[in-house]
């Protein structure tokens, strides 16, 4: 067995199967097998079985967060490459090739990304350095993203300067490239590294985690490359219903921060830490503040139930920062 392709679904029949019929149509000149892990969708996919009885579907009785449904399909794989795959993706016959030979050639090389685009044909930004304080400062303080987005003055500048690793997305993804993590749509792995650097890590339910494996390959001695010649179409966001740059406040924030406190946590130490917390306090301060402003403005009257429900959620992201346990398993 060549490559296992682990795909999580949470309610996104409909570009499942999409997903699993571009894999049957590749024709891959490779063994493969895929399993289908399931996490607890209110729609049933059992009626996808009969088309696919080829691949193996698996289902949870909980939505245990994308890591834990991931570990299960890679616990069962029997492949020498482990493919974490989202279901809102397209592939191809070259999507994965490509991928398998680098791997194959490169024993200091653990992890392989491809180029991917969306549906308009775009360049998705699929390749990012590791968390650092001023990466999350921006994250934190909504206004300051716009002036650093890719297509500004200041992200132009940023970008054709190499050595700022923060920067590491703002590039043109034509060339191999060692980049700190690729982004968990389409991420092979050697088998061979997951024996070393453990499975992921479920303390994290969603984002984040393909974040902190890389972290943990590097830490082996492994390096993660992007591969330009590998690529897949990505309806960016499907499973989430949102794109991230636009994400609602909501439970999908709150646990990316509870990861990235988690992330802080587990590998840069108390000092970094104390410092995120002062960040994510300030940041969604600033963002609480602004909600009351609007809840008793006449202007947004008729967004004001969504107003609320934002302010929930605010109020959870504050509360993670006087935590000392950031296991989502443990603070559901």
């Amino acid at each position: 067995m060549v490559l296992s392709i682990v795909i999580i679904n949470y309610n996104s029949k409909s570009v499942l199967i999409n997903c699993l019929r571009s894999i049957v149509q590749s024709n891959f000149n490779f063994k493969y097998e895929v399993f289908i892990i399931d996490n607890a969708s209110s729609e049933s996919i059992h009626e996808l079985e009969k088309e696919f009885n080829l691949f193996r579907f698996i289902y949870n009785q909980a939505n245990i967060g994308f890591a834990g449904a991931n570990n299960i399909g890679i616990k069962k794989a029997a492949g020498k490459y482990i493919l974490l795959l989202n279901p809102d993706t397209i592939v191809n016959r070259h999507s994965f090739q490509p991928m398998i030979n680098y791997l194959d050639s490169n024993p200091d090389v653990g992890a392989a990304g491809c180029k991917i685009f969306n549906s308009a044909g775009e360049i998705e930004r699929s390749v990012h350095s590791f968390p650092s304080i001023i990466k999350e400062f921006v994250h934190a303080n909504e206004f300051i993203k716009p002036l650093l987005s890719y297509n500004s003055k200041l992200g132009k500048v940023f970008a054709s300067n190499k050595n700022l690793k923060a920067f590491e997305s703002y590039w043109n993804y034509d060339t191999v490239k060692e980049v700190d993590h690729v982004t968990g749509a389409c991420m092979m792995v050697k088998r061979e590294v997951i024996d070393k650097a453990g499975l992921l890590d479920e303390a994290f339910f969603i984002y984040n985690e393909e974040v902190e494996w890389s972290l943990r390959f590097k830490h082996y001695g492994y390096k993660t490359v992007f591969l330009p010649e590998s690529n897949i179409i990505h309806l960016f966001g499907y499973s989430t219903k949102q794109k991230v740059q636009k994400q609602a406040v909501n439970r999908l924030l709150v646990e990316r921060y509870r990861g990235m406190l988690y992330f802080f946590q587990k590998h840069y130490g108390v000092i970094k830490l104390c410092l995120l917390r002062v960040i994510i306090l300030e940041g969604f301060a600033v963002r609480l503040l602004l909600n009351y402003a609007k809840t008793v403005s006449p202007v947004f009257n008729n967004e004001k139930t969504n107003l609320i429900n934002e302010r929930t959620c605010l109020y959870k992201i504050i509360k993670l920062v006087f935590m000392s346990d950031f296991d989502w398993r443990k603070n559901k």
